[in-house]
């Protein structure tokens, strides 16, 4: 299966999963007699229990000097007692996980919401029922009786077995991330670039205060798309109620040439490349929102080639001057669709008329 195919297969899932969900949530008004806690609590004594035992039997032993093996013994009460820490973090950072996730799911898609094409099915059921959204059970387990191999356990309510995550590998992960993907935002710098660009973009002063303007959506002169005579390329379109309105055509090429264009789109790619440890966040961005554009799909999980990072860049220039930027703009105000055509005008046709027929 083809990566843009295996990419498109996992949102298809997820989104599925989403809708379930979101069937549940619509049956809450008549399911007003039952429980709504769908995530049994974690049974801590499960684990820690035999560990509390083992705790006061070496501590006692070492107290006493009974100890068959004291260097082993102080290692081991000081994992137990470490590993309280290790599982309070870890705690900590599934909570922040469940406090974006909300948003996160809202968003799902789009700039600052969830990457449901990378983020893997097992990892998004998981996190719906830690966020209480789905029924299910999580577990504290210690793998091959191992401290050092803390994890949660997640299944769902019929038991099914979901997603082990290590405690340890939570924890560090944190440092930098999220459990899931997200595709990062531009909308602002995006915005920044027409205002900074006032030799490209038109604004208007609002009010009596010249510093406080705002974008039109128009375009300055340079950059409006002109005929081989120079004149202003300009289409009319009918509006209704008996109006036509001129637009201008916006010069994207001209504008996708230009030093200030360039500079500043690099400004933000150069961002996205370099804020993220690894590239996951790239790729998001990339299969969520310029793939729309570019039809090109990059591996959720692998580093970027140099190669692949200057595609990232040049594509995101086509995606901004492809949906970020107009095709047209109107000029001036509506005309009556009879209007009498100005003087000059009906004079230059009529010179036209004459030439042709005498040709």
């Amino acid at each position: 299966m083809a990566l843009k195919d295996k990419l498109l297969e996992n949102k298809k899932l997820n989104e599925q999963v989403k809708f379930a969900i979101a069937e549940e949530q619509s049956r809450l008004p008549f399911d007003l007699g039952q429980s709504d806690s769908k995530v049994n609590p974690i049974d801590f004594a499960d684990l820690f229990n035999p560990l509390v035992e083992l705790y006061s039997s070496l501590s006692l032993d070492l107290q006493n000097g009974t100890s068959d093996n004291p260097v082993m013994a102080r290692k081991t009460v000081d994992k137990i007692m470490g590993s309280v820490e290790i599982v309070k973090a870890g705690l900590e950072n599934l909570t922040s996980n469940t406090e974006v996730w909300e948003e996160m799911m809202q968003n799902a898609g789009l700039m600052g919401g969830l990457d449901l094409m990378g983020t893997p099915v097992s990892r998004f059921i998981a996190l719906n029922i830690l966020n209480g959204d789905l029924g299910g059970t999580v577990e504290i387990k210690m793998v091959d009786n191992d401290l050092d191999k803390l994890a949660f356990e997640i299944y769902e309510k019929d038991g099914r077995f979901v997603e082990r995550i290590f405690v340890n590998k939570l924890n560090e992960l944190s440092e930098n991330q999220d459990m899931f993907l997200s595709i990062p935002s531009t909308l602002e710098q995006n915005e920044n670039f027409k205002f900074v660009s006032p030799e490209i973009f038109e604004t208007e002063q609002q009010g009596t205060n010249e510093e406080n303007k705002a974008l039109t959506g128009g375009v300055t002169e340079t950059y409006r798309k002109k005929k081989k005579d120079g004149q202003l390329e300009i289409i009319s379109k009918d509006i209704g109620e008996n109006l036509v309105q001129e637009f201008y055509i916006i010069d994207k090429e001209a504008i996708g040439n230009s030093l200030q264009f360039n500079t500043e789109m690099d400004k933000i790619t150069s961002g996205l490349l370099e804020e993220s440890k690894s590239f996951d966040q790239v790729a998001s961005f990339n299969n969520n929102i310029l793939a729309t554009v570019t039809d090109f799909y990059l591996h959720p999980y692998k580093a970027l080639t140099n190669k692949q990072q200057e595609k990232f860049q040049e594509d995101y220039k086509k995606w901004y001057l492809e949906t970020q930027i107009g095709k047209e703009f109107p000029l001036g105000d509506p005309k009556p669709k009879n209007a009498e055509q100005p003087q000059e005008q009906v004079q230059e046709e009529v010179v036209e008329e004459q030439v042709e027929t005498i040709n």
